[in-house]
């Protein structure tokens, strides 16, 4: 992968992880995290610019859809929380080294209903859980693809877990 898709990814997960609680934010790492899901998925799209175009793209797009979805908050809430729900568990998985199987997209599925309901039900700690998850995905993630790390998906994860629970507190804090 390209350089460019790696320092964007980690960019985008920095202004997530401190400013996710925006929708439109959210929707824009949420489809990012979507795209990188679906390269890694598709390995041959990752070479090149189309890599960097589709993850960049699909940012924009939901990106988009949270700005202009104000009117329609709830149906917004659920499709981002769908789209990150199951975006997390593709990342989780593919963290963790396992095949793309039947099950997978299951999960995924599952993921992504658990989002939705979660965000639809509980905005503001959705908002704060989701940009704390998908921010630290995205700055992990987007380290090991722009300095091609290797590290170990059990390190990547507990690194992912970590900064989660930072961004929790930091969002919690600044919330009261």
């Amino acid at each position: 992968m390209l350089l460019i898709t790696g320092l964007t990814l980690l960019g985008l997960g920095i202004i997530l992880w401190f400013y996710g609680n925006r929708m439109w934010l959210l929707g824009a790492g949420a489809g990012a995290l979507l795209g990188f899901g679906l390269l890694n998925l598709i390995p041959s799209l990752s070479t090149g610019w189309l890599g960097f175009f589709i993850v960049a793209g699909l940012a924009v797009l939901f990106g988009v859809l949270g700005f202009i979805g104000k009117a329609f908050t709830k149906i917004i809430a659920m499709v981002i929380g769908f789209i990150a729900g199951g975006s997390l568990v593709i990342a989780f998985m593919n963290l963790l080294g396992t095949s793309v199987s039947f099950w997978s997209w299951i999960f995924a599925l599952l993921g992504g209903l658990v989002g939705a309901v979660l965000l639809n039900r509980f905005i503001d700690w959705g908002l704060i859980i989701f940009a704390s998850l998908i921010g630290s995905m995205l700055m992990v993630r987007g380290t090991a693809v722009a300095f091609q790390s290797t590290m170990a998906g059990t390190l990547e994860s507990v690194l992912v877990l970590v900064l989660t629970g930072f961004g929790i507190f930091y969002h919690a804090r600044r919330m009261k």
